[in-house]
């Protein structure tokens, strides 16, 4: 089964995408813009907690016990932030990041490995909900990126190839197409636009999330 009917009349929206090309931009132009609709909204952010000042710079460039801690932490958070939208009934929710843009910062190889560490590191069933994917160039993201960031254009792109090859897995495996929204040449405030165009239409499909990671965690075909 691909699509979750948990939770009836509760929509999530989750927001995916590489690093710097525009989620936590777009959740806060959707937090005021929202308040404009006569709807219960929750906003979540990437992590419940501040983030680990490491987080914010790329793998590659960090020694790999450095990684295996941050990697431990994101999956705590994740952890911490499932519970959270698991047990919160608004009628919306918007959320930064899924649980699935953890595999795009890893070659699909290893795909089985991390899917396997998240499973384990929960403590509720993975929530469902419709994904929202930002589209954009990492050379143009790369040159607007605050330069503390140690993220190059191969690494940006390297991400962006994996969410494509994840996105054609969820849509040839279940027949699950995630929304796309082009950044390219856009302003935020039209970003959030088209995302509060998608969010306000009536056609909402949320996808299995939890079932998908299980699938992932077992070795995808």
């Amino acid at each position: 089964m691909s699509h979750s009917c948990e939770n009836a009349g509760v929509r999530r929206y989750y927001l995916m995408g590489v690093v710097g090309v525009g989620k936590s931009t777009l959740r806060e132009h959707l937090r005021v813009l929202l308040k404009e609709d006569a709807v219960d909204v929750s906003i979540y952010e990437e992590f419940p907690k501040p983030r680990a000042a490491e987080v914010n710079h790329a793998k590659d460039s960090l020694p790999q016990c450095s990684v295996e801690e941050i990697q431990k932490w994101i999956f705590t958070q994740l952890a911490d932030k499932n519970r959270l939208i698991t047990k919160d009934k608004s009628e919306l929710l918007i959320i930064d990041r899924t649980p699935l843009d953890t595999f795009a910062f890893y070659p699909p190889q290893q795909w089985q490995a991390r899917a396997q560490q998240m499973l384990e590191a929960l403590d509720s069933i993975l929530a469902s909900g419709e994904l929202i994917f930002l589209e954009g160039s990492p050379a143009v993201i790369h040159k607007r990126m605050d330069s503390s960031r140690s993220y190059s254009v191969n690494a940006l792109a390297q991400q962006q190839s994996a969410f494509e090859i994840l996105l054609d897995w969820l849509a040839e495996s279940y027949r699950y197409s995630a929304r796309r929204i082009n950044v390219r040449n856009l302003t935020p405030q039209q970003v959030a636009e088209k995302a509060l165009a998608l969010i306000r239409s009536e056609d909402y499909t949320a996808l299995d999330i939890q079932n998908v990671v299980k699938a992932l965690a077992g070795g995808q075909e």
